[in-house]
């Protein structure tokens, strides 16, 4: 009776094995789309069409460091005719990467964002003029012709003339549309040209147009460059989506450090007429910005008096009707949980590779 019995149990079983085997070999694996639903899909919006800057997220999320941590990442350009920062406050899209007076007015009209991470921590605006043109000083600044973009904060360029012991009345503000700067300049219809030091220099001189650099932040301006920001629900309902995207930018960060020519790759893909060699020295001089007080101990930390500073310098200028408070513009809860901050606050303070 035992022997019939475990006979009968073993057939059982094997059959049983059996039938789980042929289901196996007839259930299909999980589609691509089927793993890709079990990623949070993030949109970032960035501040500008992609160039040098921003070949940490492009270089970051083709070497899969966004996926590592559960994230399907979409790059969408800015978008023309309506303010981004609205897109990320009404939840539409989950991150985005902005300048900081963008962001101040943002905040100022009233909008629920708030910089989770700063990016560039001074602001690399700068007058940019020709050599030739013999302008090396604010006071040399009188009577010239600069190009400026009417999105441009007047109150950044104040303190250069301040210097130079001028007002706005002693310059000639001739106002372009982005692109045309650079060529203006160099066929000698404006004096110069208000841009970033890393931007519209190199490519002047990338030209054979050899430049003079002054830098706001050599002027006692103390105003944060780019932050990346989120909305407050958003990062009240789910801090961890937050903390880990934040996590895989800093990621990115350091991978980049170490191949910006293969992550400007990514760049030259999106934006085919960028070159790669003066794109790449770009983003080298960027990473020498990162190698800051700021960042001694932590990658990406804010405080409250550059915010002050920041809201301040706007505000004086008449380009801010309404003074949002420093300590609302940001959190740095989500930088001082990761360690990443750490490493990558000590592999900025090498030359980028």
């Amino acid at each position: 009776m035992r022997l019939t019995t475990l006979g009968t149990t073993w057939s059982m079983l094997r059959n049983v094995s059996l039938v789980a085997f042929a289901l196996l070999c007839v259930t299909p694996a999980p589609s691509l789309a089927q793993q890709a639903q079990a990623l949070d899909k993030v949109v970032l919006r960035i501040n500008f069409t992609p160039w040098g800057m921003h070949a940490q997220y492009f270089g970051g999320r083709a070497q899969g460091f966004y996926k590592e941590e559960g994230i399907d990442l979409e790059i969408r350009p800015p978008s023309a005719g309506q303010q981004n920062e609205v897109f990320i406050a009404t939840g539409r899209e989950q991150f985005g990467v902005t300048n900081a007076d963008a962001f101040v007015k943002a905040k100022g009209s009233g909008l629920p964002i708030i910089a989770v991470m700063a990016d560039q921590p001074d602001n690399p605006f700068s007058v940019i003029t020709h050599k030739k043109a013999g302008i090396t000083s604010p006071e040399k600044m009188k009577g010239m012709k600069l190009a400026w973009f009417q999105a441009n904060v007047i109150g950044l360029i104040e303190p250069v003339l301040t210097a130079g012991g001028l007002t706005r009345k002693d310059v000639e503000f001739v106002t372009v549309a982005r692109g045309a700067e650079v060529q203006m300049l160099a066929a000698g219809q404006v004096d110069g040209l208000f841009g970033y030091s890393f931007g519209q220099a190199l490519t002047l001189e990338g030209r054979g147009f050899p430049v003079n650099v002054m830098p706001v932040r050599d002027y006692g301006v103390q105003f944060y460059g780019t932050v990346i920001y989120t909305s407050d629900a958003l990062l009240k309902k789910n801090p961890d989506l937050v903390k880990r995207f934040v996590r895989a930018t800093i990621k990115s960060l350091i991978w980049t450090h170490g191949n910006v020519e293969t992550a400007m790759k990514e760049i030259v893909a999106v934006s085919p007429d960028r070159d790669l060699k003066l794109e790449s020295r770009k983003l080298r001089m960027i990473y020498d910005l990162y190698n800051t007080p700021d960042y001694a101990e932590r990658f990406g930390l804010m405080t409250d008096a550059k915010w002050q500073s920041s809201i301040d310098i706007l505000a004086n200028g008449g380009d801010l009707p309404k003074k949002p408070t420093a300590n609302s513009m940001y959190t740095n809860a989500i930088i001082n949980s990761l360690d990443e901050a750490k490493t990558l606050a000590q592999v900025v303070k090498q030359p980028a590779k």
